[in-house]
């Protein structure tokens, strides 16, 4: 079984991992943070909480440094200096990925990050940086004393504002912050706000619990809210119903509403809500019932896309007793407009879909998948989701029962391994709407919307049209289009081909009036379309 994602690591674990029972999302995560040796990921594994091996409390960050990673990793051996170490320190937390503010707020000069040994940790390209090696930044970073850290936070602060950056230098002000600062928590709020509408539900999470540490009052309030909305959408169930009890013991009445529709979700997901689960009527259709455990989270979604993404699924599920084929053109057209869940790390991402919303609309596109008898293909993106998102809670386990009937024993397995067993009510639904036996018609989602690529990236099919605008476009222009196809956000492009946002955005438009499109979901529907 391939991933969609070309490069992903593997969420599968290694027998001497399946002691602790592990979620997909969080074995793949700590992986790539961790290198993927199987010694390092065993022992990070091993300092982590029950709920944060499970998906429903977020990681620390950094990860916590083990004997395994810091033997493989460069920059603990001693091979740094101070001045290097401090760079890579600055380079390690900076939420942005300018060089000059990098420069700026360390006061060396570009010559020296392109000359080793820095040259070796940081990658440098049209202005921006990354730093190579995750395991080189969690051992910095642990490496450094609080006097140390906070300092660095400080300098950035000062170089952002400088800069332009008034979010970016908010946050590292608050960091940089020993006490609590009133004055910083209301900026952090509405960054925290901001970015969950974004899609970025993680660092929500983090800003918005920095912005706690800060408020007081009605601000505080709502920083306790954006939390346990952001920790929802990101998947984390135990933060998000700690954040959200929190905003009942303030008395504030300006967000009880918000918080009561969002504990409600989490309810729902933990299976502990009543009258929201598939089961909840049995005098309703089993399409009607797995929609219903949909609509909590449906309420509490913010964004647009989210939004979008969630009452498509609603409407396909409710559909699919009485008009199959209509339920199949809804999910299709928000499978192929929707923006997957972005790098959990990414400080600005466009109009993304949160983790919990993608993994809505992954659950029931596999459904579909398997209704039309395209288990294979249902495999694939049952596989890619599970390493990717929070599969396991969501339609009652409904992801679990779907790989069962996809003959991915591995996928559901790994899917239960830290998370709930389906519940009855579902997989009585699910099998009666035909998750055990091919429709007469083959699926929308499975023929005109091909979202998951085989071995290669993309499927035979494809070669078609990436072969006719082979003739229109330039290489850069097409590697750009082919990403974009794949549904990949700016910055995503941009971290895969090591160049800035802004030159993706140039290269992207130059395709769209050099293939006759208007914008990157109408690019996405013709790839797909030829490809069919």
């Amino acid at each position: 079984m391939t991933s969609i994602r070309d490069g992903a690591t593997s969420w599968r674990s290694s027998p001497a991992l399946r002691a602790r029972p592990v979620a997909p999302q969080v074995v793949r995560r700590v992986a790539t943070l961790v290198g993927g040796e199987s010694d390092a990921l065993a022992q990070t594994l091993a300092l982590l909480t029950p709920r944060q091996l499970a998906g429903t409390e977020a990681l620390p960050d950094p990860l916590p440094v083990t004997a395994a990673v810091r033997a493989a990793t460069p920059a603990g051996s001693g091979a740094l200096d101070a001045e290097d170490r401090a760079v890579l320190l600055a380079a390690g937390v900076l939420v942005v990925d300018r060089v000059d503010v990098l420069l700026g707020a360390t006061g060396t000069d570009v010559d020296r990050l392109l000359a080793a040994p820095l040259a070796e940790h940081l990658r440098l390209a049209d202005g921006r940086f990354r730093v190579a090696d995750p395991r080189v930044r969690a051992v910095v970073h642990e490496d450094a004393d609080l006097t140390e850290r906070t300092a660095v936070h400080a300098a950035l602060a000062a170089e952002l504002e400088r800069a332009g950056e008034a979010g970016a230098a908010r946050w590292h002000a608050a960091l940089a912050t020993l006490a609590g600062d009133p004055a910083l928590a209301e900026g952090l709020v509405r960054l925290a706000e901001q970015r969950l509408a974004q899609g970025n539900a993680v660092l929500a999470h983090a800003v918005a619990r920095e912005a706690a540490s800060h408020g007081t009052g009605e601000v505080r309030a709502r920083a306790f809210l954006v939390a346990g909305r952001a920790a929802l959408l990101a998947g984390h169930l135990h933060d998000a119903a700690g954040w959200l009890d929190r905003v009942a013991s303030t008395g504030v009445a300006a967000v009880q509403e918000d918080a009561e529709l969002a504990s409600t979700a989490v309810r729902a997901l933990a299976g502990t809500g009543t009258g929201t689960g598939a089961g909840s009527d049995a005098g309703d259709p089993p399409g009607v019932r797995l929609a219903r455990a949909v609509v909590p989270v449906a309420r509490a979604v913010g964004s647009s896309a989210d939004r979008a993404a969630v009452v498509a699924v609603v409407e396909a599920l409710a559909r699919l007793d009485r008009d199959p084929r209509g339920a199949d053109q809804v999910l299709a057209r928000a499978v192929v407009t929707a923006v997957p869940a972005g790098d959990p790390a990414a400080w600005a991402q466009a109009d993304a879909l949160t983790p919990l919303a993608e993994a809505h609309l992954r659950a029931v596109q596999a459904l579909l998948l398997v209704r039309g008898g395209d288990t294979q293909q249902a495999a694939r993106v049952l596989d890619d989701a599970a390493g990717r998102l929070p599969l396991g809670h969501v339609v009652g386990g409904l992801a679990a029962e779907v790989a069962r009937c996809a003959g991915s024993d591995t996928v559901a397995a790994g899917l239960r391994a830290a998370g709930p067993e389906p519940a009855a009510a579902t997989v009585a639904a699910a099998r009666a709407v035909g998750c055990v036996r091919p429709a007469a018609a083959p699926s929308l989602v499975g023929s005109a919307v091909r979202t998951c690529r085989s071995a290669g990236g993309r499927g035979a099919g494809a070669l078609g049209v990436w072969d006719d605008w082979a003739g229109v476009l330039t290489a850069r222009e097409l590697d750009v289009a082919r990403l974009v196809a794949d549904g990949l956000a700016n910055k995503q492009v941009a971290d895969r081909l090591c160049v800035s946002v802004r030159t993706v955005e140039v290269h992207l438009g130059r395709v769209f009036r050099k293939v006759g499109v208007s914008s990157r979901g109408e690019l996405t529907v013709v790839a797909h379309r030829r490809a069919s």
